[in-house]
């Protein structure tokens, strides 16, 4: 299985979707933060998704387990950040709106973070790829189910990134 790397996507290509679906969240450099919006990249179905990473809150603590999200740890068991699969966006591929993250510009402490999250993350692929797909096909194929109303609209942002493909 490939390595997962960090990626960014175009704030563009964010603000396009978020016209058609709630779900999809911003890019935090648009709301005043200077961090990133980071997360992988996954192939589901015939579709890249960039599945976004959120900074671990305490809040979090109270969720109950289910596919929409996957907790991400560091080496002492702590928790750094989460996956959020129910807010993961399709990604055309074969025009440019993600960017792998450039370490290097980043500042220690930031680097030391995304190196933890990046170990756990690689090391929990498997497990990442099962949820993602699992969160996939019960928003796509079943009919009624609590995850649906927390998630994208996986189908109508497909159809949406093609369009986007097209205009550019």
């Amino acid at each position: 299985m490939e390595e997962l790397l960090f990626y960014t996507v175009d704030k563009n290509y964010i603000k396009y979707l978020s016209e058609f679906e709630n779900h999809v969240s911003y890019n935090k450099d648009e709301i005043g933060h200077s961090r990133p919006y980071l997360g992988i990249v996954l192939k589901i179905e015939n579709y890249q998704y960039f599945v976004p990473l959120y900074s671990y809150k305490e809040r979090y603590r109270k969720y109950k387990n289910n596919p929409s999200f996957f907790f991400v740890y560091d080496r002492k068991n702590n928790p750094l950040a989460i996956i959020k699969f129910s807010a993961m966006i399709p990604v055309p591929s074969n025009i440019k709106v993600t960017y792998v993250l450039e370490y290097n510009k980043q500042d220690k402490k930031y680097k030391d973070l995304i190196s933890a999250e990046y170990r756990y993350i690689n090391s929990n692929k498997e497990e990442i790829y099962k949820r993602a797909n699992k969160m996939y096909i019960a928003v796509t194929k079943h009919k009624k189910n609590f995850l649906k109303t927390i998630a994208c609209n996986f189908k109508l942002l497909e159809e949406k990134s093609i369009k986007y493909k097209s205009k550019k």
